[in-house]
């Protein structure tokens, strides 16, 4: 299996919808006065709450973060694990490195945010550390047996 494929794959298709969330992020700040410029962070900035949506970005947002959405839990946290198993090939010991780095991050990402991260994200955390578990589990089994 080439990895690396794999990686390029999970890379372009993150930033292309990373993309597409910060253009509908920057309509946004753009109708209602805001400016990237003006304000220091975009992530600070929808923390803050003080904007509003149009029913169109709302319904597309609500579409985006649902249970089956792209940026719901269950594809989120998938996307996660996925990314960190095709970087380490699997192995086991590389794994718990991969998850030290993403408790490190999810840390980073509340810091940027400002404050507590909604209840998605902490939900995504949990999801995503029970496959890391899961993964694990998995070959503590298979060394018992």
């Amino acid at each position: 299996m080439d990895r690396s494929a794999i990686i390029a794959q999970l890379k372009a298709d993150t930033e292309a919808r990373m993309q597409q969330m910060t253009d509908l992020v920057r309509q946004m700040m753009t109708q209602q006065g805001a400016t990237f410029g003006k304000t220091d962070n975009m992530w600070r900035f929808l923390a803050s709450g003080e904007f509003t949506v149009d029913a169109a970005t709302k319904a597309q947002a609500e579409k985006d973060i649902a249970e089956d959405g792209y940026w719901g839990v269950t594809q989120t946290s998938q996307r996660i694990f996925d990314f960190a198993k095709a970087l380490t090939g699997g192995d086991a010991a590389k794994m718990e490195e991969m998850r030290e780095a993403f408790e490190k991050g999810f840390k980073m990402a509340t810091g940027t945010w400002g404050k507590e991260l909604p209840e998605i994200s902490q939900k995504t955390y949990d999801a995503t550390q029970k496959l890391f578990d899961d993964y694990a589990a998995s070959f503590e089994t298979a060394v018992e047996e």
